[in-house]
């Protein structure tokens, strides 16, 4: 409650936190009306898919959030997906912290399809996740389209040498992206 009435806090971290639904629920309530509320940390907390719905939800109607970090909370692709679907419609996210989550190539594809019209996210985190070569494939696809994308980890996937060498070609000829962590 006193987060959807807070005009000082801009950066709140609550990771290694076991979260139930119901706080999380509430936390994306906070969020989804939040002016101040640029970062958010909740690394490392379990959260489940339906938090993560509630969450995406919020991010829909957030106008201030910047930087989200949910690095570690085993996630998996549903949850991917609705984070993704969540970032067609946020125009003030600048960077998504995704790493360790388990997500597999339906959510890879999900944000794959985001980057091509998102022009807001500058930085994203997919390391040690389970992405494969359809995730691979398509990310590579739209980086080369595009071009407010700054910073791309991906490191310890499951990409083939050849996805990987496809990447890096999108890479190189990417028209924003300067770092690339594959």
């Amino acid at each position: 409650e006193a987060l959807k009435t807070n005009t000082t806090v801009e950066d709140l971290f609550l990771g290694d936190n076991l979260f139930g639904f119901e706080a999380v629920s509430a936390l994306a309530e906070a969020v989804k009306t939040s002016k101040t509320l640029r970062w958010l940390s909740l690394e490392e907390s379990q959260l489940g898919v339906q938090a993560i719905k509630a969450l995406a939800e919020a991010l829909k109607a957030n106008s201030a959030l910047q930087k989200l970090s949910l690095n570690g909370n085993k996630l998996g692709d549903e949850a991917g997906k609705a984070l993704a679907e969540a970032l067609q419609a946020n125009r003030t996210l600048t960077t998504l912290d995704l790493n360790g989550n388990m997500l597999g190539n339906e959510a890879g594809k999900a944000l794959a399809k985001t980057l091509k019209t998102n022009t807001k996210l500058h930085g994203l985190f997919l390391k040690h996740n389970q992405l494969g070569d359809e995730a691979g494939k398509a990310l590579a696809e739209a980086l080369k389209s595009n071009a407010t994308l700054q910073v791309l980890h991906l490191f310890d996937n499951k990409f083939s040498d050849g996805v990987k060498e496809s990447i890096r070609q999108a890479f190189r000829g990417s028209k924003g992206l300067p770092y690339l962590n594959l």
